[in-house]
């Protein structure tokens, strides 16, 4: 075996095992004791981190900050690399975010100039936009860390009724409208709820031993899943109708909140018909007064009349803001 070859194996075998030996190795690759360990010394130089244990039940391992052996790319599959992060690049917080771009770099470098020349082509001309957000996101990296192991963690939670400590064990993460997401097991409710990363003030491993829940048959996918199916009417949810115009029916094409529940006519009108639960009302009575006059929420009565509140509210304070508008304009008149 040409020793090129036999060094990207060596670095694929090592890196799979926690603990090997000299002797091992050697016969494992059918080459002297000597051999390998001149291997494993350019190894050592090329940036593996061995860690060699003396005595009789010594040997070498890796650290956990493995390194992986050189892969190789075609041009496409390389400029495919790019485009898949340059969809990312608009969100504020990421899992692994520094190392992406650390990785991309080195990537990048070793790269023929024509092949960059395409990327930087690429990176002019095409963007997967998403709304850029500002708020910062501390917490990602360890909701990400406790969805794969499936542990408990407790946090602080900045909800609308204020910072209140949890204790949740996540399903995973998925991003929307720029923001990330953490559908999650909630110990304090004892069920299942959505949380905005956000909004975690603090979070940390449970020290204790805090029993988990079985969730390893969900996946994310699986929650989202079921989270669009379309409600079960014999459930205690309020139906809201909704008539659109043809421009509402647009702002609605825009959002994927309403794909299983808009409605089309054959005058480009439409209607939206869907379940929600009552703590939902304020959220969707103030979505759907951002329609104006677009639609018109028709049921429940519930919806309706939280609407004609909050609108005779904000007729009143513009009507306020007017008049100490006009109080402020009299005043300066007679100043002058």
């Amino acid at each position: 075996m040409p020793k090129s070859k036999r060094l990207i194996e060596l670095m694929i075998a090592v890196n799979k095992r926690k603990k090997f030996t000299v002797r091992e190795l050697a016969k494992e690759f059918n080459v002297s004791s000597r051999t390998i360990m001149r291997d494993l010394q350019e190894l050592s130089e090329l940036g593996v981190p061995l860690y060699s244990e003396f005595g009789p039940h010594g040997g070498y391992r890796v650290l956990n900050e493995r390194w992986l052996p050189p892969i190789t790319f075609s041009e496409n599959e390389a400029v495919a690399m790019f485009f898949a992060y340059q969809s990312l690049q608009q969100y504020g917080a990421l899992p692994f975010g520094k190392e992406s771009a650390s990785a991309l770099n080195k990537f990048y470098h070793y790269l023929p100039e024509d092949t960059k020349d395409k990327i930087d082509k690429m990176k002019q001309r095409i963007v997967f936009w998403t709304p850029t957000r500002s708020i910062h996101s501390p917490h990602l990296e360890l909701i990400m860390e406790a969805s794969i192991q499936q542990q408990p963690l407790q946090i602080n939670y900045d909800s609308k009724d204020g910072a209140k400590l949890r204790v949740i064990q996540p399903i995973g993460l998925y991003s929307y409208n720029g923001y990330w997401y953490s559908p999650a097991y909630c110990f304090t409710k004892a069920t299942t709820l959505l949380f905005r990363v956000d909004r975690v003030i603090d979070a940390m491993f449970m020290e204790n031993e805090q029993v988990s829940v079985d969730q390893s048959q969900i996946t994310i996918m699986d929650w989202i899943n079921r989270m669009e199916q379309p409600v079960n009417k014999n459930e205690k949810k309020l139906q809201v109708e909704v008539l659109l115009t043809k421009a509402g029916v647009r702002k609605c094409q825009w959002e994927a909140l309403f794909r299983n529940e808009l409605e089309l006519f054959e005058d480009g009108t439409g209607k939206i018909n869907m379940y929600i639960s009552s703590d939902e009302l304020d959220y969707f009575s103030s979505f759907f007064i951002g329609f104006g006059t677009e639609g018109r929420v028709v049921n429940p009565k519930e919806m309706v009349e939280m609407m004609q509140r909050k609108t005779m509210e904000l007729a009143k304070m513009y009507s306020r803001e007017d008049n100490l508008q006009g109080t402020y304009q009299s005043s300066t008149l007679e100043n002058k």
